[in-house]
């Protein structure tokens, strides 16, 4: 009930308390000249009138609801709750401030990315080393694909692109007598099943000349990649080192990069992880020769004092051609350099 009508109900409940105590003196003084039932029913609809206007007030006061006060306090009372508190926070994407950043929706969408590419990338080395291994090349994989692809919706198609292969295959274990062999078969000289067996026994050595070759051809080319990258990782870590103890490096990163396109396109080009260090070593001293720090960084590496002037009868290239030829772009860094020399 509204704070209004509980105070007028108790006002009115005051007042007929008041009127009935009124009422009962009047009876006591009057008693000697009333009588005592006409007292007692005036008193009766006394009381009656008053319980009549008392349930007229309770009847238009709506009813009160304790719960849903109690859940929805009034707008500015003190619930000893701060506002908002209790509204779901929103991901702070910015500075990862409301969760520990491990547990971060953000972190853990990254994480699941990353977990993804890498079994992608996982599935697509293991095609193409399957590609490689069985000497393959791109387009050959893409037509068997294809075929297999077609082979499901147009079988017609399928067989079109498949049947020049399938014919040098049956040619290549045996299964299409040679025009030698089908001669000796008209003539009488061999019947057809043994000119099968010879066809079968002649493809099968030569499947395994070109087993032995393509094997051989495989671990040279095996040895060819890792001597390419046993060099290019002593480039790499012959860079990095040199990086962190000359602050001046990449002041001299050009002039290295020239002086060693030049040995190369002299036909310096090293053989080993040793003979890349040495020759990186070796242009590294030439250059500090000639080289004069900036003024506002420091002395790197040999650099220091009134510099000699640079060697004049070689003109350093940069891209190792020779003239005439193609121009390669140049290097931007020590491992693109020993890899325009190895390749």
């Amino acid at each position: 009930m509204p704070p209004e009508l509980e105070d007028l109900s108790t006002e009115l409940e005051a007042e007929l308390e008041a009127h009935a105590n009124e009422g009962g003196t009047d009876g006591q003084t009057g008693a000697e000249s009333a009588k005592p039932a006409e007292g007692a029913g005036s008193s009766d609809a006394q009381a009656k009138t008053d319980e009549g206007l008392l349930g007229v007030v309770r009847d238009a006061a709506p009813a009160k609801k304790p719960d849903a006060a109690a859940a929805s306090p009034a707008e500015g009372a003190e619930t000893g709750d701060k506002p908002g508190e209790g509204a779901p926070k929103q991901p702070d994407n910015e500075n990862y401030s409301d969760v520990p950043f491990n547990k971060h929706p953000r972190f853990r969408q990254l994480l699941s990315e990353r977990n993804a590419n890498k079994s992608d990338a996982e599935r697509y080395r293991q095609v193409d080393t399957f590609i490689r291994d069985n000497g393959m090349t791109a387009q050959e994989a893409a037509d068997l694909l294809t075929v297999g692809a077609m082979a499901k919706t147009n079988p017609a198609k399928a067989w079109e692109l498949a049947r020049p292969w399938v014919e040098n295959l049956l040619k290549a274990c045996g299964e299409v007598l040679s025009p030698e062999l089908q001669q000796a078969v008209q003539e009488g000289r061999m019947t057809q099943e043994a000119a099968y067996e010879v066809s079968r026994s002649r493809a099968s050595v030569a499947a395994m000349e070109a087993s032995r070759t393509f094997e051989g051809q495989r671990r040279e080319q095996q040895e060819r990649d890792e001597h390419s990258r046993s060099l290019t990782n002593a480039a790499v870590d012959w860079e990095t080192q040199r990086r962190e103890r000359d602050p001046n490096y990449d002041a001299k990163l050009e002039l290295i990069h020239r002086e060693i396109a030049w040995r190369h396109h002299n036909g310096d080009i090293p053989k080993s992880a040793a003979e890349v260090k040495a020759q990186l070593d070796d242009a590294y001293k030439v250059v500090n020769a000639s080289f004069r720090a900036p003024p506002s960084g420091g002395q790197g590496g040999g650099g220091g004092g009134p510099a000699p002037t640079p060697r004049k009868p070689t003109k350093p290239v940069t891209g190792g051609s020779v003239a005439g030829g193609n121009a390669k772009p140049a290097p931007r860094s020590m491992l693109e350099v020993v890899q325009q020399a190895v390749g």
